[in-house]
């Protein structure tokens, strides 16, 4: 209806134009951008089969016998014996398709018809960028969220009492309720480490020698490691993986393992998961890492660092095993013919919402982005991502006391030389 329509005031002042959709550049910005998106498998959800996927996972056999001490007869005396009975058991894990919507402010491209070369840029990066922000974002909450081992640095209690779950049946296990007291040490996450490997038969990045597990966390937590007596400069190395996108081969994140130290290696988190409490069932209170700076004026808004985040007393950070979860995208996702996306790259599609019509706009004045995010997780060993909270510390900035306070100073007048003349 005419009277309907959208006036001037209601869009906001800025001007973009895309009439192509940015899956490229948005699966490119992830690869290079997550440290998340290299330490979880891939896949595709198969469509016209069902809206959910029951994927079995096979536990650990149930011995009959003892494995400390196996028995073992004379081989004369095994005629009329079967021996003993060994069991075996499947845990299963339901995935289902999720989907995240959202679209840009509605814009008049007349108000930037001007500079519209720079508005494309300028929107193809900001959307780009806020595209992969939401899928970094969404893996990692569903680490979290979905991992089934926890561990909560807290001084004065053993490794039993702070860690918790273990076990593909430990799906959303919650962290001991206790308030972390410090940063999660160096000698702390290797015990992780160690325990993961040998209790939980976690499997490493790599064979071999080049065999490791990967730390996430932030560049304060993993400064605090480079200081840790025994580790120092030895956590410098490089190395990148890549993915091909069409022809065009993209570097994915990098992580410190070359070699890693003592089987770990590490790369940071910018955006961290930060908490300013622990609840008394072990939920952390989670801080959005931004908050929202309105402009009613242009009915426009930009996001800044939530004070509130810089200053959370609690951070959360991963210690990751290989084939933990596997993140699914539908078949539609994965491109066509020669140009392939890796499937965890390519989760999303961005378009410029741009109708003529008989009514309100008729020149094809203004439009929106929409984007819409589809993704589904599937836990194959959950308990391999060990989420750890810890304390965050007061930075210390090696600023120096004044060796000296005071000194007596020089009161005479200043003394010149005498300077024969021709």
């Amino acid at each position: 209806m005419p009277g309907q329509c959208l006036t001037p005031a209601t869009l906001s002042d800025i001007a973009r134009k895309d009439t192509s959709r940015l899956t490229g550049t948005i699966a490119k910005a992830l690869a290079a951008n997550s440290p998340f998106i290299n330490v979880i498998g891939g896949g595709t959800f198969p469509s016209g089969v069902s809206d959910e996927i029951r994927t079995s996972v096979q536990m650990q056999a149930a011995p009959g016998d003892s494995l400390a001490l196996p028995t073992f007869v004379c081989d004369t005396e095994l005629c009329g014996t079967v021996g003993l009975q060994d069991l075996t058991d499947a845990v299963d894990f339901t995935a289902r398709l999720e989907s995240k919507r959202g679209f840009g402010p509605r814009v008049c491209v007349k108000k930037g018809y001007s500079a519209f070369k720079s508005s494309y840029l300028a929107a193809e990066d900001s959307m780009k960028k806020l595209v992969t922000q939401y899928i970094n974002s969404d893996i990692r909450a569903q680490l979290y969220l979905r991992s089934a081992s926890k561990f909560n640095a807290t001084k004065g209690y053993d490794f039993n009492s702070l860690f918790t779950g273990g076990s593909e049946t430990d799906v959303g296990v919650k962290f001991t309720p206790l308030n972390p007291t410090g940063p999660v040490s160096f000698k702390a996450l290797h015990t992780i480490a160690r325990y993961m490997k040998e209790a939980l038969f976690a499997e490493t990045f790599g064979d071999g020698q080049k065999g490791m597990f990967r730390f996430i966390g932030s560049s304060d937590i993993i400064e605090s490691f480079r200081a840790e007596t025994g580790v120092k400069e030895i956590l410098i190395a490089l190395t990148n993986g890549s993915y091909r996108l069409g022809e065009v081969a993209v570097s994915g994140y990098s992580f410190e393992e070359s070699p890693a130290y003592r089987g770990i290696s590490f790369a940071v988190d910018q955006r961290p998961l930060r908490a300013s409490a622990i609840s008394g069932s072990g939920v952390p209170t989670l801080v959005d890492p931004v908050v929202i700076v309105t402009n009613a004026s242009k009915n426009t808004a930009y996001a800044k660092v939530n004070p509130s985040w810089l200053t959370a007393p609690y951070e959360i950070g991963f210690l990751l095993a290989d084939n933990s979860f596997n993140r699914l995208v539908p078949e539609r996702y994965v491109g066509e013919g020669s140009f392939k996306f890796a499937p965890q790259l390519h989760m999303g599609e961005l378009d410029w919402h741009y109708i003529v019509d008989n009514d309100c706009n008729t020149f094809g004045d203004y439009g929106w982005h929409k984007y819409q995010i589809t993704r589904a997780y599937q836990p194959v060993r959950p308990q391999h991502v060990v989420a750890i909270i810890y304390k965050r510390c007061i930075a210390d900035l090696g600023l120096p006391d004044c060796d000296v306070t005071s000194a007596s100073s020089y009161t005479g007048g200043d003394q010149f030389a005498t300077v024969g003349v021709c």
